[in-house]
């Protein structure tokens, strides 16, 4: 038998505030209903705006093309600039500093996964990057961005 791990620790549930399973998916199972299921699977596999060869998250995205084509010199920058998203706005519920940052990083892995296989899945042929840093394009702390690499 050879077991293929998730990319979330599961060590990370004994550090919750509130446990409601013996592990990751049954606490998910046990804490959350339908609809908040579906509002993650949206999270995690984004609609995709792609407008004059630039993509982005449609989340993040106001239509702007020409605004920002004054201001960057290319389009990854734009894409940069569009899609990072701070993750440090998730710490707003947490009480402790020490946990929280430990699950903005499995979040971090989480987020970049999935977008990842998002965008290899609508583009194949296209390099684009999930990419997953500190303070990417002047965001605060740790950020998830996504822009094609020519």
């Amino acid at each position: 038998m050879k077991i293929h791990k998730s990319i979330v620790d599961e060590k990370i549930l004994s550090d919750f505030s509130e446990i409601n399973g013996c592990t990751l998916m049954n606490h998910v199972a046990n804490s959350y209903n339908i609809e908040m299921a579906i509002a993650f699977a949206n999270l995690f596999c984004p609609t995709i705006i792609e407008e004059e060869g630039c993509l982005f998250i449609s989340e993040f995205y106001n239509g702007d093309i020409g605004e920002l084509k004054k201001i960057y010199n290319s389009n990854k920058e734009i894409e940069m600039f569009v899609n990072s998203w701070s993750l440090q706005s998730l710490l707003k519920d947490s009480n402790n500093l020490n946990y929280s940052i430990d699950y903005i990083g499995e979040f971090a892995k989480a987020m970049q996964y999935f977008w990842q296989l998002r965008v290899n899945s609508l583009f194949p042929n296209r390099n684009v990057v999930v990419d997953v840093g500190d303070g990417i394009m002047g965001e605060e702390g740790l950020t998830v961005t996504l822009y094609q690499n020519s």
